[in-house]
């Protein structure tokens, strides 16, 4: 029987999916004796209609209203919601269970916390049976204690601040691996920007934000090379490039984004678990647009508090963060991008992955 480690994911915030798709990536990669393979169960278990209108519905309550999301995260902090969730998430649970039950891992690879939970009522922690489980933590230095209230064998987080604030918490210091947030090795190969010649900005704009085609209008009125990515809306694509008026390249979906990120002096982008751990990886620095309160909190922190970049939350305060951070020969950006260099690297997921071979071994 072939070997499977399932690493499990929901569409919940673009840090789950991303993190998990780069440990799949980096297990198959280096042959560690079992095939990884990428689940997203909340998908699997109601389809993608039903899946896709749960993950709009998180995102329109997160970008329109997000003191009530702060709210409801801090609930989750404290309170024990996800443990009384979980009888109304009977499609998940019996999903989960069947890809146990065909799959039957030794290795289970968790980046949503929910599964956690369930896997924690399966099996005792006496069962042999019970795989052995690696929970990849997507939120960075403000962690929430949904993540570790149900039972993990090790937690992998971001970065040592993270792993701090959990010990802080009461996880025990030798369950944590500060291993570094998993993204695709096509990063490790860092930014290619130097403080020299005309400024490359890319502005990954959030087509939820009332003034997202205000902020492309101010940032293209600067003497930079500036990129703008904005989605699949046309009509939204069609405004953004009105307000540049070919001052700016504006590109709908793309898969360039790795490549941009790499040929960039700074990337602008709300403070997302994969944005902001995939810049610090390419090691550029970033101007943080908007800050969704709870999860995205402590990515923002990371990057402001590490003076690896700054806030730039209106389009006159992302205007004038550019145009200071290239003033005086680079001055700004030169400091900056030291800072975030320091914070880390593209190796995360060829840690876990590593992890994993030698439980295999085990």
């Amino acid at each position: 029987m072939k070997k499977i480690i399932p690493v499990l994911s929901a569409g919940f915030g673009e840090g789950h999916n991303a993190a998990a798709r780069a440990v799949v990536a980096a297990i198959n990669r280096e042959s560690v004796g079992a095939e990884a393979e990428f689940h997203d169960i909340f998908l699997e278990a109601y389809g993608q209609e039903k899946a896709h209108k749960q993950r709009d519905s998180y995102i329109q309550v997160a970008n329109r209203f997000p003191k009530l999301w702060g709210c409801m995260y801090a609930a989750l902090h404290t309170l024990p919601l996800v443990e009384i969730s979980l009888p109304f998430l009977g499609p998940v649970r019996r999903r989960l269970m069947e890809l146990l039950d065909s799959t039957q891992p030794k290795i289970v690879i968790s980046a949503y916390p929910l599964y956690n939970y369930q896997i924690e009522r399966r099996w005792k922690l006496s069962d042999p049976a019970r795989p052995y489980i690696i929970t990849v933590v997507t939120d960075s230095v403000s962690v929430n204690r949904a993540w570790h209230r149900a039972y993990s064998d090790v937690y992998v987080t971001p970065n040592q601040a993270t792993a701090d604030v959990m010990i802080k918490q009461g996880v025990p210091k030798e369950k944590i691996l500060a291993y570094g947030f998993p993204v695709s090795d096509k990063l490790a190969s860092r930014s290619s920007a130097t403080a020299s010649g005309r400024p490359r900005v890319l502005l990954m704009l959030n087509p939820g934000r009332k003034d997202a085609v205000q902020m492309a209008r101010a940032l293209s009125e600067l003497e930079i090379d500036l990129t703008v990515t904005v989605g699949k809306d046309a009509e939204f694509k069609g405004a953004v490039e009105a307000a540049v008026a070919g001052r700016a390249e504006v590109l709908g979906w793309t898969d360039r984004i790795t490549a941009l990120m790499l040929s960039s002096h700074i990337v602008i982008s709300k403070a997302g678990g994969a944005t902001t751990h995939e810049c610090v990886a390419a090691g550029v620095p970033m101007i943080i647009s908007q800050v969704i309160p709870g999860q995205e909190s402590g990515n923002a922190r990371l990057i402001v508090e590490h003076d690896a970049g700054c806030l730039g939350l209106t389009p006159e305060s992302m205007k004038s963060a550019v145009a200071s951070a290239f003033a005086d020969d680079f001055k700004v950006w030169r400091r900056w991008k030291k800072n975030v260099e320091s914070l880390g690297d593209a190796q995360g997921a060829t840690r876990i992955a590593q992890l994993v071979k030698e439980r295999l071994a085990q």
